[in-house]
């Protein structure tokens, strides 16, 4: 279709609300830009399960949805035939490195075995991990010994205490730069991810698969790991609740926020 579109979508705090739940408004608005012939893109830093628990408890495979960027773009999948289009991992040693520094500053730090979260400690941070993401977890003695393969990403929490990560991001800067990107999906998680990975870069990747211009691209976002596929979409949106900066690189700010359907006014104003 000459005019075909594709809609890239982080999930928290911008399609769903701040309850983990999809309005009936954004689903609609969803099935009627996917029956138009447009692409819907989960675009998440959520896992490839989370995320497919996702499509699924909300009734997006049943409108069409068939592609998934997760791990903030560092995986690309076709949920239909079940494969990785795409797939970029953090070199072991790197991930070494950040295990042990995160040990050293006592910083909660866990990755992914499969559909489980992986991590050495048990506290106050996976817990509310696990309560926004439905997500299960295995406690290990040693997590670089517990990873069987390279991972696509790591990530650490600090609920009570956000500005620790932003402390562990200055003081990792140095050796990380050109091996590993670490930015902030909120304020209480710092993602780590292989050096490239975004969100934007994975916008671009499926568009060269797909065949569909750039500039027939909007993205929808509200914190700082979504601002690579705003600044890369034809069209980047911020929903009304998004962080300042997110809001500054977007070229259209809705009027709603995650809580009152800011998707479907992206939709509506963009694609039908």
């Amino acid at each position: 279709m000459e005019n075909k579109k594709a809609i890239f979508l982080d999930m928290d705090g911008t399609t769903l609300d701040d309850n983990k739940q999809m309005s009936e408004e954004n689903l609609e608005a969803l099935r009627l830009a996917a029956e138009a012939g447009h692409e819907v893109v989960i675009t998440t830093g959520r896992t490839d399960s989370s995320a497919g628990y996702l499509r699924k408890r909300y009734g997006l495979d049943r409108i069409g949805c068939r592609y998934m960027i997760v791990y903030n773009g560092a995986a690309i999948l076709d949920c239909e035939t079940g494969k990785r289009l795409y797939s970029r991992t953090i070199p072991m040693e790197y991930t070494k490195a950040v295990i042990e520094a995160a040990r050293r500053e006592h910083l909660y730090l866990h990755t992914y075995a499969g559909d489980l979260v992986l991590t050495e400690r048990e506290d106050e941070n996976l817990a509310v991990y696990l309560k926004r993401t439905s997500m299960k977890a295995r406690i290990v003695p040693d997590l670089m010994e517990a990873i069987e393969q390279p991972v696509h990403k790591l990530l650490a929490v600090a609920v009570r205490e956000p500005d620790r990560l932003l402390a562990f991001q200055d003081s990792q800067a140095a050796w990380a730069r050109g091996k590993v990107d670490m930015y902030f999906s909120c304020r209480e998680y710092l993602e780590v991810v292989a050096e490239g990975v975004s969100k934007g870069d994975a916008l671009l990747r499926f568009c060269r698969m797909m065949g569909i211009p750039a500039k027939q691209t909007i993205a929808a976002g509200d914190e700082g790991n979504d601002l690579s596929m705003i600044r890369a979409a034809g069209t980047g949106c911020a929903v009304a609740n998004a962080q300042e900066e997110v809001k500054q690189a977007a070229d259209y700010v809705t009027a709603h926020d995650n809580n009152h359907s800011a998707v479907a006014e992206i939709v509506k104003r963009f694609l039908l």
